[in-house]
C-alpha cells in the first residue's frame, strides 16, 4: 500500500527527517511512562507491611520514596510533552516549506484545477492537524502502550492469572477502538475535504466580489456558501458520531474492567491467593490502564483529523509534475548565447480532455526577429505563449529554442533566458524594489532605478524604489502595473521575451509609453508579442494569424499589409474602420460648430 493511502506510512515519511530528535523523544516519554508504575507497587507494600505490623518507619520510608517517585515522574512528563510540542512545530513548519515549495512546482494544469483557498487549507490546514497529532498525540499514544506493556509484565510476575485477565480486558478495548477508528478515519478525510471546498468557494467569491457586487449576483453567491457551509456542517456532524460511538465503546469497556478487577481482587483475596496489598496493586494498575486509554479517546479527535490530513498531504505530496527538468540529466543541453530562434514542429497541444486548442502548428522564428501573434478569442495565442515557456508541455511534436528541444533546456537556463509579461501582472505586497527583483538580492538599488526610468515610470524611481505598494500592488494603475513588469525584464536581460496582449487593460497614452520601452526593449532580442490591438505590431517583423488552434497565415509584416485578399489585412481593415466609426461623431460635431 502506498504512503499515498496509509497514514501512518505517511506519518513515518513525515517524520524520518528528524528521526534522532524523535529518539530523544522515545527515551523521555519511556521514563515518563514507566515511572508511574512503581507508584502502586509501593503503596500495595506498605498495606502488606502495616497488616503485618511492620515498624512506622519502613512505611515512612516508603512514603518518601514515592513523594521522589511522582516528583520525578511529573518533571519527566513536563520535559517530554514540552519537547513533543517543539518537535511537532519544527516538523509541521518544515513540512509547510516543502510543501509550498511542492506546490510551486506542479504544473499548470495542476494549478488550473486547484483553487488558491483549496491549496491554503491543504498546506496549512492540513498540516496543523499532523503537527497536532504529533505534539499531542504521538507522546500520549507511546506511553499509553508502554504503560500497559509494563503493567501487563508486572502483574504476570505477581501472578500468571492476573496478568492473562488484564490483558484479555485490555485486547477488548484496543479491538473496539481500532473497529470504530476505522469507521472514523474516512469521516474524518471527507470533512477535511469538505473544509477546503469550503474555503476554496470563500477565496473564489472574495476575489470575484467586485463583478458579483455590479452585476446583482450576491444572493447567487450567498447561496452557494450555504451550500458549501451546509456540506462542510454535515460532514462534520457524521465525523462526530463517529467519534462518540467510539468513546463510549471504550468507557464501557473501561467501566467493565474496573468492576471485573473489583471483583476478581475480592475474590483471590478471600480465597487467600493474593494480599489485600497485591488486590490494591491490581486494581490500581486497573485504572493506570484507564487513564491512557481515556487519554487517547480525548484525542480521538485529533487522531481522526490527523489520519484524514496526513493522507491528503501524501496524496499531494505524491502528485509529480508532468514536465521534467532536465537539470542534472544527460540530455540537459544549453542553447547557443544571443536571441533565441523559436521552432515548432507539427506541435498539438490539449488541457487532457480531447480539446485540442493547438493543432498541427509549424512555425520558424529566426533569432533576433520579432513576431506578432493575432487571432481571435480562444484561437490558441496565449496555449502558444505557455508552450514557449514550458508552463505547459505539448501534447506531441517538438518545441525547440535555439535548435535545442525546450525539454533539453534545465529550467533555470529556460526561466533566465526567456521572459514573459502576462496581460495580468502580479504584484506582491512589498517594496517597489521586491516587485520588481521579485526578491532577488543581486541587483543593485541604482540597477533597479535606472530599469524603472527606462520604462518611463522615473516618478516612482525618483520617490524611492523602498516605499511599499499596498496588497497586490494596490496604488499603482494598471499601465504603470504593466510597465513594472517591463522593468523585471530590463534586470534578467532575457534572449527571448514573449508579450501577452500587455496593452489590452491600459489606456491610449501609457500605450504608446509602453511601445516605445518595448522597441528599445525588444532591440536585439528574439520577441514574440500577442495582441488584440494591430497597432501594437506595427514594429513587429513577421505576423502570424490563427484560428482555433491553427496557424492560417504567416510571413512578414509588409508582405501581409499589402496582400489585400489576406486575413491580417482583413484585421487592419476592420480595425481602421472602427477608428473611424469612433471618430465621426467628433467630425459631424465639429462641422455643426463650423455651420453655426
Amino acid at each position: 500500500m502506498s504512503s499515498a493511502s496509509d497514514p501512518w506510512r505517511a506519518l513515518i515519511d513525515l517524520v524520518r527527517p528528524n528521526r534522532g530528535r524523535y529518539l530523544l523523544l522515545a527515551l523521555a516519554v519511556t521514563l515518563r511512562s514507566l515511572l508511574p508504575l512503581v507508584g502502586p507497587l509501593l503503596v500495595g507494600r506498605a498495606v502488606d507491611l502495616a497488616l503485618e505490623g511492620a515498624p512506622a518507619s519502613d512505611i515512612v520510608q516508603l512514603g518518601l520514596a514515592l513523594i521522589a517517585v511522582a516528583v520525578v515522574g511529573q518533571v519527566t512528563a513536563v520535559a517530554a510533552s514540552g519537547y513533543a510540542t517543539v518537535l511537532a512545530w519544527r516538523t509541521a513548519n518544515q513540512l509547510r516549506l516543502d510543501m509550498t515549495d511542492h506546490v510551486l512546482g506542479l504544473d499548470h494544469e495542476f494549478h488550473r484545477t486547484h483553487t488558491p483557498g483549496e491549496l491554503i487549507q491543504r498546506i496549512d490546514g492540513d498540516v496543523t492537524s499532523v503537527s497536532d497529532f504529533l505534539g499531542q498525540v504521538v507522546a500520549a499514544f507511546g506511553g499509553a502502550a508502554l504503560t500497559i506493556a509494563g503493567t501487563l509484565v508486572i502483574l504476570a510476575a505477581f501472578d500468571w492469572r492476573l496478568g492473562a485477565g488484564l490483558g484479555l480486558f485490555v485486547l477488548a478495548c484496543v479491538i473496539v477502538m481500532v473497529w470504530m477508528r476505522r469507521q472514523a478515519v474516512g469521516e474524518a478525510e471527507d470533512t477535511m475535504s469538505a473544509r477546503a471546498r469550503l474555503y476554496g468557494g470563500i477565496e473564489e467569491r472574495l476575489t470575484a466580489a467586485e463583478d458579483l457586487r455590479s452585476s446583482g449576483a450576491g444572493a447567487h453567491a450567498m447561496a452557494r456558501f450555504v451550500d458549501d457551509a451546509t456540506f462542510n456542517y454535515d460532514t462534520r456532524l457524521i465525523e462526530e458520531k463517529a467519534f462518540l460511538r467510539l468513546w463510549w465503546g471504550l468507557q464501557g469497556s473501561v467501566v467493565t474492567g474496573a468492576a471485573l478487577a473489583l471483583i476478581l481482587g475480592g475474590w483471590l483475596v478471600s480465597a487467600d491467593a493474593i494480599t489485600l496489598g497485591t488486590a490494591f496493586v491490581l486494581f490500581q494498575y486497573t485504572q493506570q490502564i484507564r487513564s491512557p486509554l481515556e487519554a487517547i479517546i480525548d484525542r480521538f479527535e485529533l487522531i481522526q483529523k490527523a489520519s484524514g490530513a496526513m493522507v491528503r498531504v501524501a496524496k499531494l505530496r505524491a502528485v509529480r509534475p508532468t514536465i521534467i527538468d532536465a537539470a542534472g540529466t544527460d540530455r540537459a543541453t544549453s542553447p547557443p548565447p544571443g536571441p533565441l530562434a523559436v521552432d515548432f514542429d507539427h506541435v498539438d497541444f490539449d488541457y487532457g480532455d480531447d480539446d485540442p486548442v493547438l493543432i498541427d502548428v509549424d512555425l520558424h522564428l529566426a533569432a533576433g526577429r520579432s513576431l506578432g501573434v493575432v487571432g481571435r478569442t480562444g484561437s490558441g495565442k496565449s496555449t502558444l505563449s505557455r508552450v514557449i515557456l514550458r508552463l505547459v508541455e505539448a501534447s506531441s511534436g517538438t518545441v525547440s529554442l535555439g535548435a535545442v528541444p525546450i525539454g533539453d533546456i534545465p529550467m533555470g537556463e529556460l526561466r533566465r533566458r526567456v521572459a514573459l509579461i502576462p496581460q495580468e501582472v502580479q504584484l506582491v505586497h512589498g517594496s517597489i524594489r521586491d516587485n520588481v527583483t521579485m526578491f532577488n538580492p543581486a541587483p543593485t538599488d541604482d540597477e533597479v532605478e535606472a530599469a524603472i526610468r527606462r520604462v518611463g515610470l522615473g516618478h516612482l524611481a525618483d520617490a524611492g524604489i523602498h516605499q511599499t505598494l499596498g496588497a497586490a500592488g494596490s496604488g499603482l494603475s494598471a499601465g504603470e502595473a504593466q510597465l513594472l513588469a517591463m522593468a523585471r525584464v530590463w534586470l534578467r536581460r532575457p534572449d527571448l521575451v514573449v508579450l501577452d496582449e500587455a496593452t489590452a487593460r491600459i489606456d491610449p497614452e501609457t500605450e504608446q509609453r509602453l511601445e516605445a520601452a518595448m522597441v528599445e526593449l525588444l532591440a536585439g532580442r528574439t520577441a514574440v508579442v500577442i495582441a488584440h490591438r494591430l497597432s501594437t505590431l506595427r514594429d513587429m517583423d513577421e505576423i502570424v494569424v490563427m484560428d482555433y488552434g491553427r496557424i492560417v497565415e504567416h510571413g512578414d509584416r509588409h508582405d501581409l499589409e499589402a496582400d489585400t485578399t489576406g486575413r491580417y489585412r482583413r484585421l487592419l481593415d476592420l480595425a481602421l474602420e472602427d477608428v473611424e466609426e469612433m471618430a465621426a461623431p467628433a467630425d459631424v460635431a465639429e462641422t455643426g460648430n463650423q455651420r453655426r
